[in-house]
């Protein structure tokens, strides 16, 4: 059923990369706030589009970027507008590398807000993200000590497995750079401890500016494969020993070694303390 969507008066379109959907800034008639519109760019992103209205149509968690309203027949998707930046902007900017006070803030909200989804706590059902990268997570501008969580593209409710991942087996779903293990060796199926290796990526990244698992595609692979990364300590960056201990844990090759994301945002918590 087509949404009753109010007139679109402004549409300011939003540089993003390529191969994702086309994003706009819109405003309305006689809605003073503006909303993100999401569009296809390709046929695939139809698909993704559709995928991300239906599982945001269960969440209500006060840190993820809430839906508005989904348009299927144009496959237009409606989003919360949050002016921000993205934690990958904040790591390019050295920010989080200046103030580790708030980089631990940061991750905490991240790690409690997918310990949250993992539990299926403001959510119908249990939820793996499947794509939990630096670039999708957005600071607001309002609010810069919180996080909110974007681009549920990709996710699934646990147990429910969409075709379109299972297909797309032989080209893992989400950037390489955050992919685990098992995904390159096509196995979906641990996708919570996906979601922690995805986490702890994104941990060593705002802590050191580096990805821990870098290079071609193919050098990517086999770095996260076989390869074990330096310890933040070891590179000299100021990281908490507690911290550390865990991140390299969410980096275990073994999905069965990591811990789980409450046990992360535990850590995060029981620490948070130190920087006040």
């Amino acid at each position: 059923m087509t949404m009753n969507i109010p007139a679109i008066t402004k549409r300011e379109p939003l540089a993003v990369e390529a191969g994702v959907s086309k994003l706009a800034r819109v405003e309305f008639a006689r809605h003073p706030y503006p909303a993100l519109l999401k569009e296809p760019a390709h046929f695939w992103d139809e698909i993704f589009i559709a995928n991300e209205a239906y599982v945001l149509g269960e969440v209500t968690h006060p840190r993820i970027r809430r839906k508005l309203a989904y348009d299927a027949a144009a496959h237009r998707l409606f989003l919360e507008y949050i002016e921000g930046a993205t934690l990958h902007e904040l790591v390019q900017a050295d920010v989080t590398r200046s103030n580790p006070g708030r980089t631990h803030r940061l991750l905490q909200s991240v790690a409690e807000t997918v310990a949250d989804m993992h539990a299926g706590i403001f959510c119908g059902r249990p939820i793996v993200h499947n794509d939990l990268k630096s670039k999708n997570v957005l600071v607001p501008m309002t609010t810069p000590g919180e996080t909110r969580l974007i681009d549920f593209s990709h996710s699934y409710f646990e147990g429910n497995l969409p075709p379109f991942i299972m297909d797309k087996k032989n080209n893992p779903a989400g950037t390489a750079k955050y992919s685990a293990p098992e995904k390159w060796e096509g196995d979906f199926t641990k996708g919570f401890k996906g979601d922690v290796f995805g986490f702890g990526v994104m941990a060593y990244y705002a802590y050191t500016g580096k990805h821990p698992f870098d290079g071609s595609k193919a050098q990517i692979e086999r770095a996260i494969r076989e390869a074990t990364p330096p310890s933040p300590l070891k590179l000299g960056h100021d990281v908490l020993r507690n911290t550390v201990v865990i991140i390299m844990a969410c980096l275990e090759k073994n999905p069965d070694r990591r811990p789980t994301m409450e046990q992360v945002a535990r850590v995060y918590a029981d620490s948070a303390s130190l920087f006040k």
